[in-house]
């Protein structure tokens, strides 16, 4: 992967007046170069057309982490998203680095599922994850969380109760919401487990996380 080539344009399609309101929207935690996913995507398909004929280039993506705008770790993500196939439990080690690192809800959302590709074709790495849903980082908490996401009838329901009690009777935000999101994700494919569930340990779970969790289900079963 050319990084330097894809910097140049990046800093091409720069927008400083569009880059003010998409750092506040993030509350400044990140510098922006002011594009937007739309265009970024069409900027990067021509370096990423032929990325999927070769291993990951884990320099690549440390280089576009490393860099202070947010579009890089973007492009970084959407690169990981097409190598997905080529990933193993030997780059969990990189992705935990990536997930503790410029960490907030937008990285941790694609992470999640890159991470959750891995899972689903290696169960071995679900003892990670286990060990991950009582760490002290909230985001390696949340990937635990939620990296089931749109699995159906391929998630671990035993995994994700054990993910989700680890971290019942907490006030963390991103953490509720993101119980809530597997359960309410869950609950198009499993509703009497998601109802079972929230019977066992509604009691313990935030407000957020049982608003979230019910949004499919009967009012009476939350």
């Amino acid at each position: 992967m050319d990084y330097p080539a894809l910097l140049a344009v990046l800093q091409q399609h720069a927008d400083p007046e569009r880059a003010t309101p998409m750092q506040a929207y993030m509350k400044h935690r990140f510098a922006y170069l002011g594009i937007g996913k739309p265009e970024l995507a069409r900027l990067c398909r021509p370096f990423f057309k032929e990325a999927a004929k070769q291993p990951p280039d884990w320099d690549f993506v440390r280089r576009c982490w490393d860099d202070p705008h947010r579009e890089l770790q973007y492009a970084a993500l959407e690169y990981l998203k097409k190598m997905q196939q080529y990933l193993t439990p030997q780059d969990i080690p990189r992705l935990q680095t990536l997930i503790t690192e410029k960490s907030w809800w937008d990285s941790s959302d694609v992470l999640d599922r890159i991470v959750g590709g891995i899972a689903l074709h290696h169960p071995e790495v679900n003892a990670v994850l286990l060990a991950w849903s009582t760490d002290d980082n909230i985001w390696l908490r949340r990937v635990a969380i939620d990296h089931q996401l749109l699995r159906k009838q391929h998630t671990d329901t035993a995994l994700l109760e054990k993910s989700i009690c680890n971290n019942l009777g907490q006030k963390e935000f991103f953490i509720n919401k993101a119980i809530g999101w597997a359960l309410r994700d869950y609950s198009k494919t499993n509703p009497a487990w998601v109802q079972g569930f929230i019977g066992r340990h509604g009691h313990e779970m935030a407000k957020l996380s049982l608003r979230e969790a019910g949004k499919y289900l009967p009012p009476k079963a939350v």
